[in-house]
């Protein structure tokens, strides 16, 4: 280890030190800077590590509390840019070197002077998926580990879902990666060039063409995914609503038994405003950090006195905190989903064949009543004029739904409020006269006055097993989470589209789907749907909130 650190100034009660150097094997250097308490007749302190591609001045400050925030608290943080980005050298290539270098670094950390011995590691977003790759490696002094806002899986739920490439993400991503190699902001990108290819310019960043030339699940992205079951230490996430790597977080919570913060929040900034709708102040995501640090002082079997609610809650056995759209409330669970959940099965149709937009005849209703014949409605999906949709983010859907390229099932008022809490499945049967096609469920809430507000949904490709004539396929799509109580009055309504542009990268219809397909090879598609089931995580409405945070 070499040190090459410089002691910064006291700021109040803390220490930072700037340019703390680890030397890898492979010689590649690591550089971090440390936070610390500075009154030493308190420590040594376990040490909370963070990695991240994004220089280490930030520090997931966009959405965290700044580490001298966290020191204050009675921790040493450590905070290190990953191999290749910012003053740390060698190549960054994502997903590919975190384990080792996570792994290396932990021990590192675990014999800094003012550290006890103990690590745990805390972070977002990449930063997040950098913690499991370097937990399943089992480091020693490694005690616990809080990967929030973070999908475990770099194929499925962060570069794709369900078979489509998620482009907004993916180009933004790629484009602030390559600008701060360049010394930056993000380049220039376009996501609504053909071919898709050239989304980042002439020459984009090798690992961005990799992304796009591997559209499968296969061993390029099995070599990146990390071993979950590998995990043994206790861990702490934070979900949102609205954030992308929703379905990933909960992913976490069931494999690592993790506690949990699920909030109406997107990915970045943590907000209450969402489809232009303010949610209130309840949805604040202020007691996050305590609610983080109330974690590590039980894994460190220090003392949380003074903090939230939400810190008491989870020591006696509420482990997963969730708020619940519409009611404005919060609630708790010993698990996710909430284990009192039970399953509505609802289904879906069109006494004609005419469920298309808004205005056609598309039924959703409980299960009990009888659809009797249910010819098919047929989506005409034109890759050049694709169905719209942004991410969602509780936007209202009704003026999309005006066009006749998207089913949308709707069902009579509610006579009683119906509260969802997991991950709702549809179920579709489709067929296409085109070599791929694309299916996009998205289940909305449509008020008495119309405003259909976009609550959950996935996306999935579809690749027939041969050439010719497609034959009928059911497959199915498993949302993303959320908690959402629907009053009384209000209708549901499921939206079945063939795309949804520019969330979702343009489907050419073609048999390989080539990033490279020029937009004179993106054909149109009719995809004939015969109907669809939903199976809703329904839980009582009858509970009390718990205390706001």
């Amino acid at each position: 280890m070499s040190d090459g650190a410089v002691h910064g100034g006291l700021v109040d009660d803390v220490v930072r030190v700037n340019g703390l150097q680890l030397e890898l094997d492979d010689g590649v250097t690591l550089v971090a800077d440390a936070w610390h308490p500075a009154d030493a007749s308190t420590g040594p302190w376990p040490v909370l590590l963070q990695r991240l591609p994004y220089g280490r001045s930030v520090a997931s400050t966009p959405v965290l509390a700044h580490p001298s925030w966290i020191a204050r608290q009675g921790y040493a943080v450590v905070v290190q840019d990953c191999r290749g980005r910012g003053a740390s050298t060698g190549a960054f290539s994502p997903f590919v070197h975190e384990g080792p270098d996570g792994a290396a670094t932990i021990e590192w950390a675990a014999r800094l002077p003012y550290c006890d011995g103990r690590v745990a590691t805390y972070g977002f977003s990449y930063q997040g998926l950098a913690q499991l790759h370097a937990a399943a490696l089992r480091p020693p002094s490694l005690r616990a580990i809080a990967p929030m806002m973070c999908c475990p899986d770099p194929y499925d739920g962060w570069t794709y879902e369900g078979g489509l490439l998620r482009w907004p993400f993916v180009c933004f991503w790629a484009a602030q990666l390559a600008g701060q190699e360049q010394g930056t902001g993000p380049v220039p990108y376009d996501v609504g060039v053909l071919p898709r290819s050239s989304a980042l310019g002439p020459n984009p960043p090798a690992w961005f063409t990799e992304w796009l030339d591997h559209p499968h699940d296969d061993g390029y992205w099995a070599d990146r995914r990390p071993d979950l079951s590998a995990i043994e230490v206790p861990a702490f996430t934070v979900g949102g609503w609205f954030d992308d790597f929703s379905s990933g977080t909960a992913v976490l919570i069931e494999r690592l038994g993790a506690e949990a913060v699920l909030g109406p929040w997107a990915h970045m900034p943590w907000g209450s405003v969402h489809g232009g709708v303010d949610l209130g102040p309840t949805t604040s995501p202020a007691f996050v950090a305590e609610a983080m640090i109330g974690f590590f002082d039980r894994v460190f079997e220090r003392g949380s006195a003074g903090r939230s609610p939400v810190v008491a809650a989870a020591a006696t056995g509420a482990r997963v905190r969730y708020f619940v759209l519409g009611s404005g409330v919060w609630q708790t669970a010993s698990a996710w989903p909430p284990p009192e959940t039970t399953l509505q099965r609802w289904l879906a149709w069109s006494p004609s064949g005419n469920a298309n937009s808004r205005w056609g005849d598309g039924v959703l209703a409980p299960a009990g009543v009888a659809p009797g014949h249910r010819p098919a409605s047929v989506i005409v999906a034109q890759p050049l004029v694709p169905y719209p949709g942004e991410p969602l983010d509780f936007s209202d859907e009704s003026s999309s739904e005006d066009r006749r390229d998207v089913l949308c099932f709707t069902s009579e008022p509610l006579a009683a409020s119906l509260t969802i809490a997991g991950s709702p499945v549809v179920t579709v049967t489709a067929r296409s006269d085109r070599l791929s096609h694309d299916l996009v469920a998205v289940l909305t809430a449509v008020d008495r006055r119309g405003e259909s507000r976009a609550l959950t949904g996935w996306a999935r490709r579809g690749w027939p097993v041969a050439d010719g004539p497609a034959q009928p396929q059911t497959v199915e799509l498993r949302l993303r989470p959320v908690a959402v109580e629907i009053p009384a009055g209000s209708r549901l309504r499921l939206d079945i589209s063939g795309a949804r542009f520019p969330c979702y990268d343009r489907n050419p219809h073609a048999a390989d789907g080539s990033p490279d397909t020029p937009s004179d090879e993106h054909v149109v598609a009719s995809i004939e749907i015969w109907g669809a089931e939903i199976d809703l995580p329904a839980i009582a409405s009858t509970r009390a909130p718990v205390p706001q945070p």
